[in-house]
């Protein structure tokens, strides 16, 4: 076997290495997720009520707020 084939079988060797990892890092980067019902219970139970009625036509806006936003 030649140098320069040593080297190419060495660089694809490489690069498959390289691909494997990559490949496996972002497989494992992504985790499933969806809402906690415990969590969204006990957050809707502590809410003020004027919060979870939202906005009405005769709600006040915020003070940096335009009408009609």
């Amino acid at each position: 076997m030649t140098p320069e084939t040593l080297i190419v079988i060495f660089g694809i060797a490489g690069s498959v290495g390289a691909f494997y990892i990559s490949w496996r890092a972002h497989k494992n980067a992504f985790k499933p997720t969806g809402s906690d019902e415990e969590l969204v219970k006990r957050f809707v139970e502590t809410a003020p009520l004027h919060l979870l009625q939202g906005p009405t036509e005769t709600s006040k806006p915020l003070p940096d707020q335009p009408r009609g936003v």
